[in-house]
């Protein structure tokens, strides 16, 4: 709920593959808790392109992705794209590099937070 943000008004695109854990807390189990829509594209192969034209087409409000989409994504030119529902950003798993944080902010107008340990922190 602090992490992502997420109230029933929400809807969440979690781009995770399913064979990973991320694909349960992101796109399971922490929208349902908190009562948010999940958003489901079937996405073969990362295509920055078809993440912004999807970003900008479909209502999304938050948006978690690897940092290492944020960073391919931050290397295409977004100018053209409007991001109107687009309002909370998240990611985790490796160090996401400052410059690709700002380089989000200037091109979206949102923030990327990142977050730690979300596969290796749910384990009881």
């Amino acid at each position: 709920r602090y992490w992502m943000n997420l109230t029933p008004s929400d809807i969440m695109w979690n781009t995770s593959d399913t064979g990973w854990a991320k694909s349960a807390w992101g796109s399971v189990f922490a929208p349902w808790i908190c009562g948010s829509c999940v958003f489901v594209h079937h996405l073969p192969q990362f295509k920055p392109a078809v993440i912004a034209e999807t970003l900008s087409r479909y209502p999304i409000t938050t948006f978690c992705t690897a940092p290492t989409a944020f960073r391919m994504l931050v290397q295409h030119d977004l100018s053209s794209y409007k991001f109107k529902s687009l309002k909370h950003c998240v990611t985790g798993g490796e160090p996401l590099l400052p410059e690709v944080m700002a380089k989000w902010k200037t091109q979206t107008g949102v923030d990327i937070h990142e977050g730690y340990g979300q596969t290796e922190t749910v384990r009881l």
